[in-house]
């Protein structure tokens, strides 16, 4: 007769109780106290809609710690008054229109919470390099980057004190840029590049603890990147690729250098725009359930990948969208084995 160890080359563990759900995804074990075998499964995760943006835009960037709690700022077409100064505020039901940006952007990055904010970079009228702060009412601009750029990188899960702002696009030169530069609450300060300069970068994190996702090369280059950078207040090291290169995933990606997301975006030409979705778990990418909808340059935001959100973007045709999407984590269950 076939036994367990025999099969798969281990013997079944003893255990009084059941451990954590989801951290038992595919294991085996006798529960001593039910007298009964026990399997860890883990469901799908899941997308659903949410309310749609007043002002349907992309290249926006999101900001904000969770799926109820997101600030959407500036973003294209950059019409002075109108969609390029937006800003809403979304509480996991409908966005709520908020006090402008003073100077109309998009490509730009951000970081902070819907009451403590900071924005900066990004394409508009004069030079690439403004910062903002909000405080939950109102906007005031403050000591602009060392380096003005667009399509930039930022930790999206840091403050308005404490932010991170990496690579991005010089325009109209075109040329990427590696320069990394830090937020100290008051003023600009660079520090060692990241090893491979990019623009529509995947940016999260904190301004410790950042991570730099993907990335494409400039105009008239079609490249993409699948490389996935690491930053530890010092410097930037090089950690396990996308499975997929691609760039313009959303402006204030969600997450943490130990539990990220890279959400649609854009292939090397001349591949569309995509639905593919990857978790990062803080040491490799995984695939997950894809958006439900072809999208890239959208805004999104959220502290961990478990409470991710995006909104706006361009879909088939280069339209901008007002839909918003929230993302719902996989269910994870303990079942009794059934034996006969």
């Amino acid at each position: 007769m076939a036994t367990y160890k025999g099969i798969q080359g281990y013997t079944v563990e003893n255990l009084s109780s059941d451990p954590p759900a989801e951290q038992s995804v595919g294991q085996v074990w006798y529960n001593s106290t039910t007298w009964k075998f026990k399997v860890g499964t883990e469901g799908d995760g899941a997308w659903s809609s949410g309310g749609s943006l007043n002002t349907g835009r992309d290249m926006m960037v999101g900001v904000g710690s969770s799926s109820t709690a997101a600030l959407s700022c500036g973003g294209e077409p950059p019409v002075s008054g109108g969609a390029g100064v937006a800003v809403e505020q979304y509480n996991g039901t409908a966005w709520t229109t908020k006090t402008s940006l003073n100077t109309y952007r998009y490509g730009l990055g951000g970081s902070g919470t819907t009451t403590a904010a900071l924005v900066f970079g990004g394409s508009g009228p004069g030079s690439a390099d403004f910062t903002e702060s909000w405080n939950g009412s109102s906007w005031t601009e403050l000591n602009d980057l060392n380096s003005g750029r667009s399509v930039l990188g930022g930790s999206s899960a840091g403050s308005s004190t404490a932010a991170l702002a990496f690579g991005g696009a010089n325009y109209p030169t075109t040329s990427n840029l590696a320069v990394t530069e830090v937020w100290n609450g008051s003023t600009w300060t660079e520090v060692n590049d990241l090893n491979t300069g990019r623009e529509s970068i995947g940016g999260c994190g904190t301004s410790t603890a950042a991570q730099a996702n993907g990335g494409g090369a400039t105009y008239p280059s079609s490249a993409v990147y699948n490389v996935t950078e690491q930053y530890n207040g010092t410097s930037w090291t090089e950690v396990n690729n996308l499975n997929t290169a691609r760039d313009a995933f959303g402006y204030g990606s969600p997450g943490t250098q130990s539990a990220s997301m890279a959400m649609g975006g854009k292939g090397a030409s001349p591949v569309p725009k995509c639905t593919l979705v990857e978790t990062f778990n803080g040491t490799s990418w995984s695939t997950s359930t894809v958006l439900p909808a072809e999208k890239s340059e959208m805004g999104s935001s959220g502290a961990n990948a478990s409470s991710a959100i995006c909104f706006g973007g361009t879909g088939p045709g280069g339209s901008n969208h007002a839909e918003t999407q929230v993302w719902t984590d996989p269910v994870y269950t303990i079942k009794a084995v059934t034996v006969s």
